[in-house]
């Protein structure tokens, strides 16, 4: 929680200090300007650890049949729906948070809690994408960002295998603490989010201009989140130095594929508590 948290409050501090152009050694240059260089060496790094799994894993063949989704969700995202490579600090900063996740839930690693903690990860990092709207990075921040959702999943999934990959199938128990809570937050979750769309206090579509920050008060005295403060973010093109123009995911397809995505990282818990010894 500590470490969550802390990536939490220092999210524009850290892209103030990440763009920020210095005197270095190298020259006169942003410490941004090195991600692309470190993102491939980190890319290496992860081929290695993960091929070094894979001779240890009980299910190599479905653990890399995972991690080769996985690389193709990380190539879709980049690819489409990416404003800049500094987004690449979302995969080490989720993938470290769902590892730390799954060390609390299952340190043994004998009870496969795959499912939660993507849930947990997941949520934190929603968590994580409201504050910025809403307080944190509310200078540019024009809507919830839902790409960063699915960008913050995908990452989760890699702390998940990372953390899975090689342990061993014959540690497995089926006595596992039903997800009670889990299964309570995300009714909550939903039944606030269904009232506030139906009562109009979360609106999804403004039509005028929403100050920062997402929340207005309107005609009727009554403050409402806006969850776009424009009308032609989701589901619209918007320009960044990655690949020109990238998509805006609007909340109704993110979910979906959330929910796609999430469902098909998490039949790695179910495949190996079916092949019990």
């Amino acid at each position: 929680m500590a470490y969550y948290v802390a990536v939490c409050l220092a999210h524009l501090q850290f892209s103030l200090w990440l763009v920020r152009a210095r005197d270095t050694f190298l020259g006169h240059m942003a410490f941004s300007d090195l991600v692309p260089g470190l993102s491939i060496a980190a890319g290496l790094a992860l081929a290695g650890w993960v091929a070094s799994q894979l001779r240890k894993s009980a299910r190599p063949g479905y653990t890399g049949g995972l991690w080769l989704v996985w690389l193709f969700c990380a190539f879709m995202i980049d690819r489409y729906l990416t404003f800049s490579t500094n987004e690449y600090a979302h995969y080490p900063q989720y993938a470290l948070l769902a590892w730390l996740v799954a060390r609390a839930l299952d340190p043994a690693k004998t009870r496969w809690m795959v499912g939660r903690v993507l849930f947990w990860t997941t949520l934190m990092g929603m968590g994580d994408e409201l504050l910025q709207y809403l307080w944190i990075t509310t200078s540019y921040s024009d809507y919830l960002d839902f790409n960063d959702f699915l960008t913050n999943l995908v990452a989760a999934s890699a702390g998940m295998l990372l953390y899975y990959g090689s342990a061993s199938v014959h540690a497995v128990t089926t006595t596992r603490p039903k997800p009670m809570v889990t299964w309570l937050v995300a009714g909550i979750l939903s039944l606030v989010l269904a009232v506030g769309m139906q009562t109009g206090r979360i609106v999804l579509t403004p039509s005028e201009k929403i100050p920062p920050g997402g929340i207005a008060q309107g005609s009727d005295g009554l403050l409402r989140l806006y969850l776009q403060r424009g009308p032609d973010f989701y589901g619209g093109y918007q320009v960044g130095p990655r690949h020109g123009p990238y998509y805006v995911l609007p909340p109704a397809l993110a979910l979906l594929i959330l929910m796609g995505v999430g469902l098909v990282f998490s039949t790695y818990g179910r495949v190996h508590r079916r092949h019990l010894p």
